[in-house]
């Protein structure tokens, strides 16, 4: 991934935080080819700070850097941008209209804008703190410009994201990679504590990661407040824990996003940094 603004931008250590003396510039995400799961690292400058639309979310490139393809010989999409709906527990569906092939003259390119699945153009948005997935035929490149997402854009008190029972997708909403284990604050819909193992001794929510590498989901739960017929399983601080429910050291990408899934409804939080 590469962040850079239209001033002097610092390329930090893995980990590191990043710091710009310029608030606008871009942040470049790098796609494989197959599902990637992805959030916005920057936000609109104004007043809707926090939303950003879809339709012109990001840009996508090639791998050397080139035009990205909206349509194969198909007619199909090349490259599809899919948004969780927590509520309905369903996708809703775009498609990048960039470049296409020349036998395809009937499809307008749309000056590289993401469409609706009817190749009609959409005024949706995505918040700070949701995640997408991007799933290409090719890999590439995506680039999101705009203000950088830090602490001015985090809410006093934390930005606050509510789960439904079921599936959420939820983004990292810093601009550095974050511990898996504090990923994080989660509390009932109340603001109480959220339980950390039902009583079948199993996570009653679960954090699962995309690794975009190996196309594939590495698993964790959360382990907060426990029933109390359960009491040989600490709640460890109301960390995240790997599902051998042992602590650990991964992370969390910059720009990456993750699914929450719980067995009722809650809130998560992420404090400023």
């Amino acid at each position: 991934m590469d962040l850079k603004a239209g001033a002097t931008a610092v390329a930090p250590a893995w980990g590191a935080e990043v710091v710009s003396s310029n608030i606008v510039g871009y942040h470049k995400i790098n796609l494989v080819k197959g599902l990637n799961m992805v959030a916005p690292q920057f936000v609109f400058v104004g007043a809707n700070s926090l939303t950003r639309d879809i339709s012109t979310i990001g840009t996508l490139a090639d791998a050397n850097g080139g035009p990205m393809a909206g349509y194969d010989e198909d007619y199909a999409y090349a490259t599809d941008l899919l948004v969780w709906d927590s509520v309905a527990q369903d996708y809703t569906y775009y498609g990048w209209a960039g470049t296409s092939p020349e036998e395809i003259d009937d499809m307008p390119a749309l000056n590289n804008t993401w469409l609706d699945q009817g190749t009609e153009e959409t005024d949706d948005t995505i918040d700070l703190g949701q995640g997408f997935w991007i799933k290409t035929t090719t890999a590439g490149t995506m680039t999101i410009s705009g203000e950088v997402a830090s602490d001015r854009n985090i809410p006093s008190g934390g930005l606050v994201v509510n789960l439904v029972a079921g599936l959420n997708m939820v983004a990292n909403p810093y601009p550095m990679e974050v511990p898996v284990s504090t990923f994080g604050m989660l509390t009932d819909s109340n603001g109480g504590p959220m339980d950390g193992y039902d009583e079948d001794y199993s996570y009653a929510v679960d954090l699962i990661v995309w690794d975009p590498a190996r196309q594939d989901y590495s698993y964790y739960g959360w382990a907060g407040t426990s029933p109390e017929e359960i009491d040989d399983m600490p709640a460890l601080n109301n960390t995240w824990l790997d599902q051998g429910t042992e602590e650990t050291d991964d992370k969390i990408a910059q720009g990456a996003a993750v699914w929450i899934k719980t067995g009722k409804a809650g809130k998560i939080t992420f404090p400023e940094r």
